[in-house]
């Protein structure tokens, strides 16, 4: 049956319409429904004597009943089609047409937001990353500094050890903070747990330039305090910033990661350059430095990185909320963990390799005024180790590199390049050294890339900082044991 446009069954022109006596047969009980036209269908002239001319309307509302025969025709003044079931039938309709394209927009509006953040690349955000990791880097790279200030032999004596121990609190507090962020900073957000985590590895970084280096307090109890605040920065920082940052892209993220390597290598390479003649810059400028950037990066973080609503959502109030709302996440974990509960493991042999081997146990291997590289070759020990972390360098930035640009694999694949730059390491050829701190490193930007991205693909969003916390937890594990094995070691491959 069809509805004309042109009105309720009035003649056109003095002429009856044919489709104008039908459409008032539909009967009340009937479903309806309205479908759009092309102009001049001929499947609709069958059913009106409107000339090619004129056109089809164009809408037909059609209806059936359970009738298969034809209805009868009825004159327009019965009034078989009320006016008032029209008007209702087109308000529908033009409802219906209203949500649908209010729906539409939304959608279009949330997709070209998406696609504006992760095309919006915040570079920013390398600059927050690479301060935090140079004070990292100094930690424990330059300890072996720290310990020739003290007057402590690299030896099998208690002292050493001892020293060895209060190092090894980097570790330890970074493994206990990257859960223990949740309880301790409850009230506060993850934004706000960034600012703190960049606070107490300034606060680290002037407690060794300023206390033990400066004022000369050589007292182990200053060692573990300054190492302990660096680990709470580390455990915070991470997991914490990498929240931040998840809405904004994996591009962004991306970047962020690449000022690991960085940040690091710019100690472990300018450090030791300055440090070596001719320049002999004092290592108290070093950490003075390290501590002014760490400044710089909590400005640019307040202002160049966007707070996005993860990030910004304040947490739970007071530790015992806190502890409450650790203890509900940990009740959930089926929503997330046996998505990435094999991951970490890979991480775990990686830190242990890098705690232990890069540079680790070299830095005590390795520890007269130069070094016989071979073929003639000595260097001054300094220089040695500019080649070595210039090696360390380049083999994270490819690794974090090759990591979103290959075809995802499971990080245990990669384990096997870590292990063998750390048996390199352990033939004591000189001259194979940087190689093998290469080959650490680049396995551990393969692993270190691989696990983030696939936590971004497979964790639902709620989830996402307990997933990063579990996952840097557990890599730290391998960390703490590793940094505890240097001096032990170190004495092994001396005496043997």
């Amino acid at each position: 049956f069809t509805l004309c446009r042109h009105g309720r069954g009035e003649p056109r022109g003095g002429v009856p319409m044919a489709g104008d006596a039908e459409c008032e047969e539909a009967p009340t009980s009937a479903e309806a429904f309205v479908t759009p036209h092309k102009r001049h269908d001929p499947s609709l002239q069958s059913n009106s004597p409107e000339s090619p001319s004129t056109g089809a309307p164009p809408y037909t509302v059609s209806s059936w009943s359970g009738s298969s025969g034809p209805s009868s025709p009825k004159s327009s003044s019965s009034g078989d089609c009320d006016d008032r079931q029209k008007r209702r039938l087109f308000h529908d309709i033009a409802d219906s047409e209203a949500s649908t394209a209010a729906g539409l927009r939304e959608l279009l509006l949330a997709s070209n937001q998406s696609m504006g953040e992760e095309g919006r690349v915040y570079w920013e955000s390398f600059f927050v990353v690479l301060p935090c990791f140079c004070g990292y880097a100094a930690l424990f790279g330059l300890q072996h500094t720290i310990k020739v200030r003290f007057g402590i032999s690299d030896d099998s004596s208690a002292a050493s050890h001892d020293f060895g121990a209060a190092v090894s609190c980097l570790y330890l507090f970074s493994l206990i903070f990257r859960v223990a962020h949740k309880v301790v900073f409850a009230g506060l957000s993850p934004w706000v747990r960034v600012y703190v985590s960049l606070g107490c590895m300034m606060l680290s970084m002037l407690l060794i330039a300023l206390v033990i280096l400066t004022l000369e307090c050589y007292d182990l109890r200053w060692v573990i305090l300054a190492y302990s605040l660096g680990g709470v920065a580390m455990g915070s920082f991470e997991s914490n910033l990498l929240t931040c940052l998840t809405p904004l892209g994996h591009l962004t993220k991306r970047v962020a990661i690449l000022g690991i390597p960085m940040g690091v290598n710019s100690i472990l390479i300018g450090a030791f350059f300055i440090m070596a003649p001719p320049f002999e810059v004092p290592v108290t400028a070093v950490f003075l430095s390290v501590a002014f950037l760490v400044g710089v990066a909590m400005m640019v973080f307040a202002f160049c990185i966007p707070r996005t609503g993860r990030g910004g959502n304040t947490g739970a109030r007071g530790t015992a909320a806190g502890l409450t709302q650790l203890a509900t996440d940990c009740k959930r974990v089926r929503s997330w963990l046996p998505l990435v509960w094999h991951y970490p493991i890979a991480f775990t042999v990686d830190m242990f390799t890098l705690a232990l081997f890069s540079p680790g146990v070299a830095l005590y291997l390795y520890d007269k005024e130069t070094v016989d590289i071979g073929f003639g070759v000595v260097l001054y020990t300094d220089r040695f180790f500019v080649v070595y972390n210039t090696a360390n360098m380049l083999g994270g930035l490819l690794g974090r590199w090759l990591s979103y640009r290959t075809r995802p694999r499971h990080p245990m694949m990669y384990t096997g390049c870590t292990a063998f730059g750390a048996l390199l390491l352990l033939l004591q050829v000189p001259v194979l050294a940087p190689l093998s701190t290469f080959l650490v490193m680049l396995g551990d930007g393969l692993i270190y890339g691989t696990i983030s991205r696939h936590l971004d693909t497979v964790v639902p969003e709620e989830f996402n900082l307990m997933a990063i916390s579990y996952w840097l937890f557990i890599g730290d594990l391998g960390s703490l044991v590793g940094s505890n094995l240097i001096c032990y070691l170190r004495d092994w491959l001396v005496q043997s």
